[in-house]
């Protein structure tokens, strides 16, 4: 994403919706703390070359119950980064959330991956964020 982050600021653009992390969970560094370095250096390279872009960071998705902690405590660093980097934080999480901690059957059939009702309350919970621009 860094290698190509320039095709995006390079069109000085209005708002970015970051939502990353859900592949880390399997298949990126061992060590959290590269991941997290990851978005703050995204955050910083998108402020230093489109710095009126507005950015906003979505929170992980949930994915099976066994993902739960590891997702909470990732939500809580991207939320941190946010506050830090004087970002706005989107807090799609609980929203996606079955009770049993995995992310609810109707939005995914794989715990991973949207069906249309998925991409449909996401859509709606970036609306206002998107009004806000106009």
């Amino acid at each position: 994403m860094l290698s190509r982050l320039h095709q995006i600021t390079d069109g000085k653009p209005s708002a970015v919706f970051l939502k990353i992390g859900t592949n880390d969970l399997t298949h990126g560094p061992s060590d959290r703390s590269v991941s997290y370095l990851q978005y703050q250096t995204i955050i910083q390279r998108i402020q230093d070359e489109s710095p009126a872009t507005r950015v906003f960071l979505q929170s992980v998705l949930p994915r099976g119950v066994e993902y739960r902690e590891e997702v909470e405590h990732y939500n809580r660093e991207i939320q941190r980064i946010a506050t830090e980097q004087k970002v706005e934080f989107i807090d799609l999480y609980p929203h996606f959330l079955a009770e049993d901690g995995s992310i609810r059957d109707e939005l995914s059939n794989d715990e991973l991956h949207l069906m249309g009702e998925g991409y449909l309350l996401w859509q709606g919970l970036l609306a206002d964020h998107i009004e806000s621009l106009q």
